[in-house]
C-alpha cells in the first residue's frame, strides 16, 4: 500500500501533522490515536504508530511506539515504509541512549 491522500488514516495523520504545526500537540495526539484505533491493516497501523511515537514525552513510551512502527513497517515491506526505516532505527537508538 502506498500513501493515498484519500485513505481515512492518512487523512487523520495529515490533520494531526497540521495540528502539530499549529502548536496544538494535544489535539494532534488525539488524531494520531484515533488513526491507530481506526487502522485496519499493518500499513495504516505503522503510519499511526510512527506519529504516536513522535508525540510521546516519556522515553519508554516513545520507544514502545517506535518499536511498534518498526515491526509493522517491516511486515508491510514496501517502498513507502522501507524508506522510513533508517529514521525509525535512529529514533530507537536515540531512545536507548536517553534511557
Amino acid at each position: 500500500m502506498e500513501f493515498n491522500p484519500n485513505n481515512r488514516i492518512v487523512q487523520l495523520c495529515l490533520q494531526g501533522m497540521h495540528m502539530e504545526a499549529e502548536g496544538n500537540r494535544e489535539e494532534a495526539g488525539k488524531l494520531f490515536l484515533r488513526a491507530w484505533n481506526e487502522a485496519s491493516n499493518d500499513f495504516e497501523k505503522y503510519l499511526a504508530a510512527y506519529y504516536l511515537a513522535r508525540q510521546q514525552t516519556d522515553v519508554s513510551a516513545k520507544l514502545k511506539w517506535f518499536e511498534t512502527a518498526l515491526q509493522l513497517g517491516l511486515k508491510t515491506d514496501n517502498h513507502s515504509t522501507n524508506s522510513a526505516l533508517p529514521s525509525i532505527y535512529a529514533n530507537i537508538a536515540g531512545c536507548y541512549e536517553n534511557l
